[in-house]
């Protein structure tokens, strides 16, 4: 058994909240979804196991846990690691799906539901959550949810996010709710999400802005590709390391308080990279399976985690999905960074209703953190535009930009990789949030 720390992770999708958590030092025991195509990811990649299962009927006796070995696919003798005690798990984690807090979800549910979203079955899904905590009395847990959970209202004007801090207190938890961006963690993404942060060990849960390895660029050259500068290197580059740049002065080597904020992670410094693909499948090739040059930025040789000398495939989700050419030459026509809204173009351009979506064209700028990754990707890639290129994000481009290393694969359907994506906690957002856990409430209780 590991010494670490024991953590789980519900509503655990294809496991970006457990990766982070493992990188912070938790031993993650396993995850909880009713997805398929997230437990068949999340299995793949994690040492741990998900379970597919209903929240909402998942039960326990004691602490058995219901595991068919060979449909959970859960070797025998990995099943006792499972199978945990109230008061033995140290940190749990997860994030109960809300769309009806959501601009979107809000939209969606009145209008194909017919249903307020006050009313939607989801808001209770966090409840499911609290039961759990409430079995297990874990030290501390961390629940993220979208941002818009901080002012939502329920039918009698109450806020909800009070009425749910109020339920973890009367847990005995202590409970702080925080709103961050993603890319003041070293995300290459502006995504804000809510986290409640809570523990019962009667400590300050963490100041997560102490917390924060990134800011925004102070100047114009911030933006440019973050690698050092040259430093007399005889004959070509080849990578950082050849610039004389220590391995402690790296990304990803940064993760702790009161750090020093480096400028944000840039949608150049995360995927330009990666070789060229193309909609059309000729020159460039529809999906790219090698790296074809070395990388040029810090995180590239961060996220380039793959072993480059195994045989066979080294680089995984890279393939173009189709585009037709009324939306090639649309792309063409936008400038890096820039959206169209409805009503700034004529509508015989936009191929959507305008009282559905106000900005759908979007081609992202190389020298800002990406756009929020949404799971809309499944759909269509028109507001994930490849700021060079003339096409929409691959899922490995997406998955770079929520700081999915190259090594995590998604071996399901390429529209349900989208999905998984789009809904993760980036990998990198919660290995801080995890490590500030840990270190000031978990490690010194």
């Amino acid at each position: 058994m590991s010494d670490r720390p024991v953590a789980i992770d519900l509503f655990c999708g294809a496991g970006g909240l457990s990766q982070g958590l493992t990188d912070a030092g938790f031993d993650v025991r396993w995850g909880l979804d009713s997805d398929a195509d997230a437990i068949t990811t999340y299995n793949h990649n994690h040492e741990g196991y998900a379970l597919e299962r209903d929240i909402q009927t998942f039960s326990l006796d004691g602490s058995e846990i219901d595991i068919d070995p060979e449909e959970d696919e859960v070797p025998e003798d990995e099943i006792d690691a499972l199978e945990l005690e109230p008061g033995e798990v140290d940190l749990i984690a997860g994030g109960p799906p809300c769309p009806t807090f959501s601009k979107v979800g809000r939209s969606k549910i009145r209008s194909f539901d017919g249903e307020t979203p006050e009313r939607d079955e989801r808001h209770e899904l966090y409840q499911n959550f609290l039961r759990l905590v409430d079995h297990y009395r874990p030290k501390a847990f961390i629940m993220e949810n979208v941002e818009g959970i901080l002012s939502a209202e329920n039918d009698e004007g109450e806020q909800v996010a009070n009425i749910i801090k109020n339920e973890m207190a009367e847990l005995g938890y202590r409970v702080e709710a925080v709103k961050v961006d993603a890319a003041n963690f070293g995300v290459p993404q502006h995504r804000t999400r809510a986290f409640f942060l809570a523990n019962r060990l009667h400590t300050p849960n963490p100041d997560l802005t102490q917390w924060r390895t990134h800011r925004e660029p102070i100047r114009e050259k911030e933006k440019q590709l973050h690698r050092p500068g040259n430093r007399n290197i005889d004959g070509d580059q080849t990578t950082v390391t050849d610039w004389g740049v220590e391995p402690e002065d790296r990304y990803g080597e940064d993760v702790e308080k009161n750090t020093t904020r480096r400028p944000w992670i840039t949608v150049a410094d995360a995927i330009l990279d990666l070789p060229p693909v193309s909609p059309g499948g000729e020159m460039p090739p529809k999906e790219a399976t090698k790296y074809t040059i070395p990388p040029v930025s810090e995180y590239q040789e961060w996220v380039r985690d793959v072993d480059e000398e195994q045989e066979g495939q080294t680089l995984y989700n890279h393939r173009s999905r189709g585009h037709n050419l009324y939306d090639l030459t649309l792309y063409k026509l936008l400038g890096e960074g820039v959206g169209w809204n409805i009503g700034e173009v004529g509508l015989d351009l936009q191929p959507y209703r305008e009282d559905i979506f106000a900005d759908k064209y979007k081609k992202q700028n190389p020298k800002e953190p990406a756009s929020t990754i949404v799971a809309h990707l499944q759909k269509d890639g028109h507001m994930f535009i490849h700021p060079r290129e003339a096409r929409s994000l691959t899922v490995r481009e997406a998955a770079r930009l929520q700081s999915f290393r190259d090594s995590f694969r998604f071996p399901v359907a390429r529209t349900a990789a989208f999905r998984l994506v789009g809904n993760a906690v980036p990998p990198r957002l919660g290995e801080v949030i995890g490590k500030a856990v840990r270190e000031e409430v978990v490690d010194g209780s």
